[in-house]
Formats: structure tokens, sequence, C-alpha cells
């Protein structure tokens, strides 16, 4: 069986891990993107679509207040992507460029003769439904990551032509129950533990989006805390993820996100800390608990927050006992080979594979 993994960008290598995943089961897995990932992950085919992550278009987004992707928990609801006639409008012309880029390389790389399309993404290549009839006979999988559909919306179109919808992001599964829930796919095993700890302890925080991530929240609290305990904290953002990796390496507590402002629970720098061994802090609303079993985070609250570091600052047994409840965890609960494991049963479960 081959099945095609389409997704904007090869963000954090989530698509490309799935795509390289179904080769446990004898299939072939592609991962096609529409952008160039920014981070340097492999971009397999690559559609080099226009009017996407352009520089014109993340100035627009500004000046329409479009780049802000938090969304407060008390404001997640289903919503559907175009619903306002002027963002239709403007989809709908954009599919006239990406149809374009499109036709070039469909015939090229046979993007037609795929068994099974996963959307990770909720984009089936363009917004409108014109690539969709061309997959009548075709399985199609929809897959959501990071903030589009809280801030967007879902796709009109792949709503109800999707055999199985999936989510790798907590929060997606109160705006849509339906959804079924795997966790972001991590191959902590490729990933060498720290050994010893700094004699200053160091803290580490890796926000892609200050905003989404509470970091003015953690900054602040930081320095009320340095007035009563010595320690070192290092921001680590605008770097390649090679070096990002790099500088994650030489902290001892790390932290992922405080205040749940786009999106809950934590994200691929989350397990990053995990695998390095390095305990690590986040939120986790009670309410989803149920969804990450036995998981190893520091939870903290913007309101705890100051008062949970300080406790792993001076508690060295504590620091100990979450790194390696950690690193049990990490190289389990969201290894590639279980995801893909629950993904075909669900192909089973809907007769994609028998």
């Amino acid at each position: 069986m081959r099945i095609l993994h389409l997704a904007p960008e090869n963000i954090q290598d989530v698509p490309g891990l799935l795509s390289r995943a179904h080769s446990i089961y004898g299939d072939e897995g592609v991962l096609v993107t529409m952008v160039r990932s920014r981070l340097g992950f492999p971009n397999g085919v690559l559609l080099n679509y226009p009017l996407l992550g352009s520089d014109v278009i993340r100035g627009l987004r500004k000046l329409t207040g479009r780049a802000n992707v938090n969304v407060p928990e008390c404001e997640l609801r289903m919503k559907m992507k175009g619903a306002a006639f002027s963002e239709k409008v403007f989809l709908k012309v954009r599919d006239l460029f990406w149809l374009y880029k499109l036709s070039v390389v469909w015939d090229k790389y046979g993007l037609g003769e795929f068994d099974v399309y996963h959307f990770d993404g909720d984009m089936p290549f363009i917004y409108g439904d014109r690539i969709l009839k061309r997959l009548k006979d075709k399985h199609i999988v929809t897959h959501f990551f990071g903030t589009d559909l809280r801030k967007s919306g879902m796709n009109p179109y792949l709503r109800e032509r999707a055999e199985l919808r999936f989510t790798s992001e907590l929060d997606h599964t109160v705006i849509d129950p339906t959804l079924i829930f795997v966790p972001i796919p991590f191959e902590a095993e490729k990933i060498t533990p720290r050994k010893q700890e700094n004699k200053i302890l160091r803290v580490g925080h890796s926000p892609t989006r200050r905003g989404a991530k509470g970091t003015a929240d953690i900054i602040e609290a930081v320095n009320r805390l340095k007035r009563r305990v010595k320690f070192e904290f290092l921001l680590i953002e605008g770097v390649s993820h090679k070096r990002c990796m790099e500088l994650k390496r030489t902290c001892d507590i790390g932290i992922d996100q405080i205040g749940n402002y786009a999106g809950t629970g934590y994200g691929r720098s989350g397990l990053e800390f995990l695998a390095l061994g390095i305990p690590t802090i986040t939120e986790i609303p009670e309410y989803y608990e149920g969804l990450l079993p036995g998981h190893p985070f520091i939870k903290a609250t913007k309101e705890d927050f100051e008062d949970i570091l300080y406790r792993i600052l001076t508690d060295a047994e504590l620091r100990y006992k979450k790194r390696e409840r950690g690193l049990r965890w990490v190289r389990d609960f969201p290894h590639p080979h279980r995801i893909i494991k629950k993904i075909y049963e669900e192909y089973k479960r809907v007769g994609i594979i028998f």
C-alpha cells in the first residue's frame, strides 16, 4: 500500500516521522510539503506554493491580527474555514495559484496514484474540493497539528469526506470530541541523555512563538525567583533545530509552556527536554490527564510556576526521579511505532485495510 502525507510544512518533522513509519508494515509512505521547512527538516516532494509563509503574507497577517495564534480555552469551538465571505474569496483565489504549481508536478511524481492520502494539516492540496474530486476512489485521512483548527477552523470539504480524522493536540478534542487523539510522534532513542548537572543549575525555554508558550509570564517569574535562589536562565529562540538541541543539552531543567495560550499540555520542545534526561515543567489541565497516562511532566500554572521551579531547583532527589521517569516515558509513549500501530488499528476499523 502507498500512503501520501501532505503537510503545509514539515514542522518539527512530525509529518515526516509518520510518513516514514509506514515502512514498519511494509508500506510506502511519501512526504509532500507545500513550503520548505524553516528548521531544516526533510521536505520530501516540495511543491513550493506561493502565498504561504512568505514575508508578504506574514506582514499581512500581522496587520490583520491573524499572526496572533492564541485562542483562550473558553473560546474553543468548532468553526468552518472560509465561513466569512472575504476569507472564502481569498482562499479561492489562492487555489488558482496553487493549482498552477501543483499541475507542474502532479504527473511527474504520480501524486494521483496513492492508495491513502493523509492530509496532515486539513488541506487537500488546495482549500476547495477540486483535487478531492480527482481522488474520489481513494482513502482520505485528515490529521490536525498546531493552531490551524483552533484558529481558522476545519476545512468544510474534508469534514465529511475524510474516513478518519486524527489530532495530536489535546485541546482539539474539546473542539471536536470525535477526533481520534494520537500523541506527537517522537524518536527519543536517537537522543543521548545528559550525564551530569551543571554546578550552577541552568533552566532552558525554547519557544517558537513567545505568546503561544507564555514566555512573558515565565521570564517575569524567573526574574523574581533569581532574588531567592542562584541559577541561570537560557532563552533559546531564532536558531536552527541543530543549534537548539545543542543549547538544550546544556540545561538542567526545561520549561515547555505555561498558560495554555495556543495549545494545551506539551509540544516537541518538552519531548526533547525529556529525551535529554532533563526534568520538564509544563501546564496540563486535569481533564486532559486521561490522554497522557503516566506522563512525567512537572505540572505548573502561571499562579504557582515560581514556587514549582524553586522546588525543582532546590531538590536534587526530585530532579533525579523526574529524569529517570521522563526517559522511560518519552522512549515509549510517543514512539512512532506506537503511533502508527494506533493509526493502522483505525485503518482496519473503517475498512482501509482488512
